[in-house]
Protein backbone atom coordinates (compact mmCIF):
# COMPACT_ATOMS: atom_id res chain seq x y z
CA UNK A 1 0.00 0.00 0.00
CA UNK A 2 2.95 2.33 0.99
CA UNK A 3 4.60 1.65 -2.74
CA UNK A 4 1.22 2.81 -4.34
CA UNK A 5 0.81 6.19 -2.44
CA UNK A 6 4.60 6.86 -3.23
CA UNK A 7 4.02 5.74 -7.23
CA UNK A 8 0.86 8.37 -7.05
CA UNK A 9 2.85 11.23 -5.02
CA UNK A 10 5.89 10.82 -7.64
CA UNK A 11 3.91 11.31 -10.79
CA UNK A 12 3.73 14.55 -12.01
CA UNK A 13 0.69 16.42 -12.97
CA UNK A 14 -1.00 16.66 -16.16
CA UNK A 15 0.52 20.61 -16.17
CA UNK A 16 3.86 19.55 -16.20
CA UNK A 17 4.15 16.67 -18.13
CA UNK A 18 2.30 18.88 -21.11
CA UNK A 19 5.03 21.81 -20.05
CA UNK A 20 8.13 19.05 -19.99
CA UNK A 21 6.53 17.56 -23.77
CA UNK A 22 6.50 20.90 -25.15
CA UNK A 23 10.26 21.78 -23.81
CA UNK A 24 11.54 18.28 -24.93
CA UNK A 25 10.03 19.25 -28.83
CA UNK A 26 11.10 22.57 -28.78
CA UNK A 27 14.97 21.17 -28.24
CA UNK A 28 14.22 18.87 -30.90
CA UNK A 29 12.95 21.36 -32.96
CA UNK A 30 15.75 23.47 -32.58
CA UNK A 31 18.27 20.38 -33.87
CA UNK A 32 16.27 20.09 -37.46
CA UNK A 33 18.13 21.48 -40.56
CA UNK A 34 15.47 23.51 -42.27
CA UNK A 35 15.94 23.44 -46.20
CA UNK A 36 16.15 26.63 -47.77
CA UNK A 37 13.74 28.37 -49.89
CA UNK A 38 15.60 27.38 -53.09
CA UNK A 39 15.94 23.98 -52.03
CA UNK A 40 12.38 23.87 -51.14
CA UNK A 41 10.99 25.25 -54.34
CA UNK A 42 13.22 23.05 -56.64
CA UNK A 43 11.94 19.77 -54.54
CA UNK A 44 8.30 21.34 -54.89
CA UNK A 45 9.41 21.44 -58.98
CA UNK A 46 10.36 17.95 -58.56
CA UNK A 47 7.69 16.27 -56.36
CA UNK A 48 5.15 17.97 -58.72
CA UNK A 49 6.89 16.88 -62.01
CA UNK A 50 6.66 12.83 -61.04
CA UNK A 51 3.27 13.12 -59.60
CA UNK A 52 2.53 14.19 -63.23
CA UNK A 53 4.65 11.71 -65.23
CA UNK A 54 2.87 9.46 -62.57
CA UNK A 55 -0.86 10.38 -63.72
CA UNK A 56 0.17 10.22 -67.23
CA UNK A 57 1.29 6.51 -66.95
CA UNK A 58 -1.59 5.58 -64.75
CA UNK A 59 -4.03 7.27 -67.65
CA UNK A 60 -2.31 5.05 -70.12
CA UNK A 61 -2.41 1.89 -67.98
CA UNK A 62 -6.25 2.85 -67.59
CA UNK A 63 -6.49 3.35 -71.58
CA UNK A 64 -5.02 0.03 -72.62
CA UNK A 65 -6.35 -2.08 -70.33
CA UNK A 66 -9.91 -0.88 -70.28
CA UNK A 67 -9.84 -1.25 -74.50
CA UNK A 68 -8.63 -5.02 -73.56
CA UNK A 69 -11.35 -5.84 -71.37
CA UNK A 70 -13.78 -4.17 -73.98
CA UNK A 71 -12.48 -6.30 -76.46
CA UNK A 72 -12.42 -9.39 -74.33
CA UNK A 73 -16.58 -8.18 -73.58
CA UNK A 74 -17.16 -8.13 -77.31
CA UNK A 75 -15.79 -11.14 -78.11
CA UNK A 76 -16.95 -13.28 -75.79
CA UNK A 77 -20.94 -11.47 -76.24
Amino acid sequence: MAKQIAAAEAKPNLIQRLREFYEEVMVEMHKVTWPTRPDLITSTKVTLFLIAVMAIIMFGYDNVLGAAVMLLLSVSG
